[in-house]
């Protein structure tokens, strides 16, 4: 028997408005995230943290940056600097490559910043009692603020976007 096609548009669609419903929602806001997938890696994001998520719209390149960063965009007359998440993130992580999967996850408007970070895909919303909780790693990385294991024991790291727009290294974009 085959399996039921899923419309990806739809389903992206359902997910986000699932996101800003649980965003409006402050109990639960505070255990929800959202699972995102960079160079191989998963990671959790604070909802409160992210403005939008959306499909990649035309990124023009600019010479003489960080291989990280992939350029600017425009977002309804809006522009932000696109970095690709998982190779900021450092030399264990694969560079993102566009598929139709691909998402630009933006960053809310607390941070007075237009930033846009190159995902792989979406996994969905999560919620942190789902998961059982991992002990830190000594030397890792300021911006990694939880580890937490799956029911399939995948391994997910939560991300602190404020600690990562804020690193001098984010900031500093020449090459």
């Amino acid at each position: 028997m085959a399996r039921p096609r899923i419309n990806l548009q739809a389903y992206q669609q359902g997910i986000l408005e699932r996101l800003q419903h649980v965003a409006t929602d402050s109990g639960a806001a505070d255990n929800a995230r959202l699972g995102i997938h960079a160079g191989g890696q998963q990671y959790l994001v604070a909802l409160r943290d992210i403005k939008e998520v959306l499909p990649v719209p035309e990124i023009h390149a600019v010479p003489l940056v960080q291989p990280w960063f992939l350029g600017m965009c425009n977002i309804r007359g809006n522009l932000y600097a696109v970095t690709d998440l998982a190779r900021f993130l450092g030399s264990r992580h694969q560079p993102a490559v566009m598929t139709a999967e691909s998402r630009l996850m933006l960053v809310h408007d607390d941070f007075d910043i237009n930033a846009a970070f190159l995902i792989d895909s979406l996994a969905g919303l999560r919620s942190l009692g789902d998961f059982k909780p991992l002990e830190m790693v000594a030397d890792g990385p300021s911006y990694i603020t939880s580890r937490h294991e799956d029911d399939q024991h995948h391994l997910w790291e939560e991300l602190n976007m404020a600690l990562i727009l804020e690193k001098q290294e984010f900031l500093q974009v020449a090459a």
